[in-house]
């Protein structure tokens, strides 16, 4: 499994997050605006990041749009426990094999100390 691209929405601190980590991983991210049905051209899945099951309601909608298409969506609860959450989304990532997703965030989510950490734990 390998991740060529990650597509965010919003230029955010969360974003800002992932993309710091994705260069470090030489994983290309492309900020995007574009509607539900340009981006389900264009990714392979939907990560949707969260803090106790609080999602922004566009992010929740999205999400929910490009699941009924059978895109393969995962949601990460930062707060969850690092390990299973981390197990969980690579069994996912290894499933699914998506070389372009959409992570889905809000800014909250990026002042969570458990995000660095989750990330680091990716097997990208």
């Amino acid at each position: 499994m390998k991740i060529e691209t990650i597509y965010i929405i919003e230029d955010n601190k969360f974003g800002k997050a992932i993309a710091e980590w994705a260069e470090d991983k030489r994983i290309q991210v492309v900020p995007t605006t574009q509607k539900k049905d340009d981006l389900s051209e264009i990714a392979d899945g939907v990560v949707l990041f969260h803090e106790n099951h609080n999602f922004s309601k566009g992010d929740n909608d999205l999400q929910v749009e490009l699941g009924k298409g059978s895109m393969p969506v995962h949601k990460v609860d930062i707060n969850g426990t690092l390990a299973a959450t981390n197990s969980s989304f690579n069994m996912w990532l290894d499933r699914n094999r998506p070389s372009s997703i959409l992570i889905l965030g809000d800014a909250e989510v990026a002042k969570n100390g458990n995000l660095s950490n989750f990330l680091k734990g990716i097997n990208s």
